[in-house]
């Protein structure tokens, strides 16, 4: 299962998340990964300490021109399940 990891910067994120809300996420791959993040896939989404089930409920969205060999950042819409 794939992880998104919210950072304790983006706690009112997580709090958005746990409390029933979608969120948009961002999360940084190698190159070939993005395969893993598709529109209705399960994903354990975690801060600090704490992990929770979600599902992705948007198609990946790849921000920026990267180049071959390097990571992909993709913005995700996701919901606790």
């Amino acid at each position: 299962m794939p992880t998104i990891n919210i950072s304790k910067d983006e706690e009112i994120i997580f709090k958005d998340f746990t409390e029933g809300n979608s969120v948009q996420v961002r999360v940084t791959v190698p190159p070939g990964e993005e395969k893993n993040y598709k529109k209705g896939t399960t994903v354990k989404v975690v801060h600090g300490e704490v992990e929770n089930d979600g599902k992705i409920v948007s198609d990946p969205l790849v921000i920026g021109s990267p180049f071959n060999d390097e990571n992909r950042t993709i913005s995700l819409i996701v919901e606790m399940i």
